[in-house]
């Protein structure tokens, strides 16, 4: 069984690729979440049991507010989550559970004694600020490390160092699917230079997006154009701007634009780097790992107030593509268990 949090798109993103990559190895892989991510996960041709729920941070002007509420209210949702998981668990009888930041999957297997792999690049908490939020998270982040801790497997996609039962696998990305040519073609983008606005799965970032529709209408750049992708929300449309809202393979996208800008997710830096598509990664304020992936790429949530400059210096300033290989670790990990 291979539970993944419905928050987002990211989760779903990289366990698309691990799930196939554990199928090809000849594994019988049945995936649960729930929401927008069983939905997408469904339009990428595998089936998926939507039962999980999870609670959005809510964003305001750019920062996370109201989190001792967003604890509470993610909490009351693992309580209906683990009474739906375990008739599921009773269904399949697995010999293994992976879960990508989902949680009532390793509830339900550490009660039945069933090896658990969990994959997650948020190890650490740190998103309150108020005494009551705080007071709160040092309870859950208690909870969270014990966790981590008894999994046989903690896969993480990144680089580092292994230790005890932690695994670092480097980044899980999705490969492309065509070239720069054919997606363009494919998605009728217009001639000339693309900043692709990668919005957050989770329908946040739209404030940093229509500041960055501004940006770019600033540069005074010839044949600049702004493709959106992920936007939930009312369609942009006119002048310089194709909102293409959700689109199932992103990474294409990714791959042929000139620049790209985000709201600071792993899975879209990452794929950033393999394609070799330069990022101005912006996170949300408070967010402590949007607010460490965008730091590792000298970013902050204060640079927001200076799009314009950062497209001029980084549009079309391409690197050389890397080649990750983190599903092929994790699933070979995971398999031995």
């Amino acid at each position: 069984m291979y539970g993944i949090s419905p928050i987002g798109l990211g989760h779903a993103t990289r366990s698309i690729v691990v799930v196939r990559e554990l199928m090809r190895k000849g594994a019988d892989v049945r995936v649960f979440s729930g929401g927008k991510a069983a939905e997408f996960i469904r339009q990428g041709g595998l089936p998926v049991d939507s039962m999980v729920e999870d609670v959005v941070p809510r964003v305001v002007d750019g920062e996370m507010r109201g989190v001792a509420w967003w604890y509470l209210r993610s909490w009351l949702a693992q309580r209906r989550n683990v009474r739906r998981v375990a008739r599921l668990f009773e269904s399949y009888g697995p010999d293994v559970v992976v879960c990508d930041e989902e949680f009532s999957g390793m509830a339900v297997a550490g009660e039945r004694g069933v090896r658990r792999a969990f994959i997650s690049d948020e190890l650490e908490l740190g998103f309150a600020r108020g005494w009551l939020a705080r007071r709160i998270e040092k309870r859950v982040e208690g909870w969270y490390k014990r966790l981590q801790g008894s999994v046989e497997l903690l896969i993480i996609p990144d680089d580092g160092e292994d230790s005890g039962n932690r695994r670092y696998v480097g980044p899980i990305v999705r490969a492309p699917t065509m070239s720069r040519d054919e997606a363009r073609r494919r998605y009728g983008l217009p001639a000339g230079k693309i900043v692709l606005f990668s919005m957050s799965g989770s329908g946040v970032g739209r404030e940093l997006l229509e500041k960055a529709v501004a940006a770019v209408g600033r540069t005074g750049i010839p044949d600049l154009h702004m493709v959106v992708t992920g936007n939930r929300g009312e369609r942009l449309g006119g002048g310089n701007v194709l909102d293409l809202g959700v689109v199932l393979d992103n990474q294409d996208l990714v791959q042929c634009a000139d620049l790209v800008i985000s709201t600071a997710g792993k899975s879209t830096i990452d794929e950033a780097a393999a394609a070799g598509t330069p990022i101005v990664a912006i996170p949300i304020r408070h967010h402590v790992e949007q607010e460490r992936n965008a730091a590792a790429l000298g970013y902050s949530a204060d640079d927001s107030q200076r799009l314009e400059a950062l497209i001029d210096d980084k549009l079309g300033r391409r690197e050389k593509p890397r080649t990750f290989v983190g599903e092929e670790v994790a699933s070979r990990l995971i398999l031995a268990l």
